[in-house]
This record gives C-alpha cells, structure tokens and sequence, in this order.
C-alpha cells in the first residue's frame, strides 16, 4: 500500500483541478449554447484527461532528473515547485517513473480514442497536440521548456485544446464561444508556471531550461506576471463586451481579489522563498474561482 500511495503521490494530484475545471468548463459551454450535456461522455472525458495530467506530471519528473533540473533544485517549495522529487528521495525509480508515466498516458489514450471514434475524429488531433505538448515540453530533442516555449505551450494544453476538446465531447463539433472561454483559463494557467518558476530560477538555468524567467531574469521577469493577468481579465471583459461570452461572465472577473495579493507578493519577493508560497496559492485560487464563475455563468 506504500507504495501505490507513492505511485499515486508522484502524479501530484494537488493539481488535478487544474485540468478538472477547464474540462468542466467546455461542458458548461455546451450546455449555455446547444442545452446539452451527455453525462457519461463528460466522465470519461475527465478520466482521460487526468491519466494524461497525470501522466505528463511523472514523465516532466523522469525528464527533470534526466536533465538535472530537480536533482540541483536546493530552493524547491515543494508541493509547489521542483517536482514530485520522489526519484530524488529514492522512494521511485527513475525506470518506475518512466513505465509508470507512459502506462498513465497510454490509459488516458484509449479514453480518448474511444470518444474519437464515437463521437467525432477531430479529437484525435486535439488530443495528439495536447499528447506531444506535453511529452515534448521537459522531453528531448524538442524540449519546449529549453526553448523558451513552456509557458505558451502550458496555455494552449491546459486552457485552449482542453477547453475545445471538451466541448467537442458534448457538441460533436468545434465553437468560437468554446476558444474564448478558454482564454482566461490559457493566460491563469501560464501565470500559476510562470509564478512557480521563480524558486527554481537556479536550477533551471543550469539545466538549460530557458523559461521565461530564465531568459528576463527575476528582477526583470517579475511584471511579466502583470502582462499575463491582465491578457486574463482582459479576454474576460472584452469577450463578454463583444459577445464571445454570456454578459453573465463578468461575474469572472470577480476573482482578481484573489489574484491581486499574488501579483503584489511576487513582485516583493521575486527571489523566491517560502515568502513566495502565499502568492503560489493566490494564483491557483485565481485560476479555480476564475474557471468556477465561468461555469456558473454559462449554467444561469
């Protein structure tokens, strides 16, 4: 039991939410625009979507050791940055983590087949873009995360291709409402890995992974995180101004209270620390509120 406990650990399952309310969010935009919402479908489409978090997340850990970003990691803040470090603790083997990584993907894979071959096959390509962003994001000889492109590649997965793919799922086709309902969610999820690059700013420079941080530098970097929130409530009241979004996702925008402190705390202590840990938090609230009053206002 220990060590299904470790398996299961090493997914870091503390941010599944991350992909659950995006999911949950194209269901509710199918509902807003054609009154329709297949249970069964909307399940299974979760299931294969956290195998395939999951999935990314261990692999991301088996591709961080190999590239020595977590193994020189000393300023990690775990949960929140630096990997699941259970290769690093000894608890999981790097070999382990590999078979463990691609077996979680294969079983998301045929989740997400058996909805593309029942439902419509453009999910297979949205699926094989979301399979090979996140593979090749910590993965060689692409390496999206060495190139500058993670927090962009991270955006497109985690808010757009999600967000479509499940409404894809319910709709059996693709919609503009679905692409900027999903936008807040691509900018709130590029800002909460872009938040949790600071601590690892060390490490990932002698690892080569040139984040955005990385290449800014934190002193330089920190008002990017301005730059992203705000492209996040910006996609909020202009889609809802010009009719992309129901006027009810206003009530979105709410959620920059939360955001706010987190913004504030990173500009203050953007050399890392436990300091930083409060702002981490305020981001994530931001992205689950954010993502819960766009459901809410597609449901009213």
């Amino acid at each position: 039991m220990h060590r299904l406990k470790d398996f299961f650990l090493s997914t870091r399952p503390q941010f599944f939410p991350g992909i659950a309310v995006p999911v949950s969010l194209g269901a509710s935009v199918a509902w807003h625009t054609h009154g329709e919402f297949h249970p069964a479908r909307f399940l299974i489409s979760l299931i294969a979507a956290v195998l395939f978090h999951g999935g990314m997340n261990v692999l991301n850990d088996y591709f961080d050791f190999k590239n020595g970003a977590d193994n020189i990691n000393t300023a990690a803040l775990t949960p929140f940055t630096g990997g699941s470090r259970f290769i690093q603790n000894g608890r999981i083997t790097p070999s382990e983590t590999l078979v463990f990584g691609l077996l979680l993907v294969l079983l998301g894979s045929i989740a997400g087949l058996y909805l593309a071959l029942t439902i419509n096959p453009l999910l297979i390509v949205i699926g094989a873009l979301g399979l090979l962003i996140g593979f090749f994001y910590s993965a060689p000889p692409v390496f999206l995360v060495g190139r500058g492109l993670g927090e962009a590649a991270v955006g497109l997965s985690f808010g757009v291709l999600t967000v479509l793919g499940a409404y894809l799922v319910q709709t059996g086709e693709l919609g503009a409402h679905a692409f900027f309902s999903s936008l807040p969610m691509s900018f709130l999820i590029a800002a909460l890995l872009f938040i949790n690059e600071f601590p690892d700013y060390e490490a990932d420079k002698k690892a080569g992974k040139r984040t955005l941080v990385v290449r800014l530098g934190p002193e330089r970097g920190r008002w990017g995180i301005l730059v992203i929130l705000g492209g996040a409530y910006a996609s909020i009241i202009v889609g809802a101004a010009f009719g992309a979004l129901p006027k009810a996702s206003l009530i979105a925008a709410l959620s920059i209270v939360t955001v706010i402190p987190g913004a504030v705390g990173l500009i203050r202590n953007y050399k890392g620390g436990a300091a930083l840990i409060p702002s981490i938090k305020s981001i994530i609230l931001a992205h689950l509120s954010t993502g819960i009053l766009l459901i809410v206002s597609n449901l009213i």
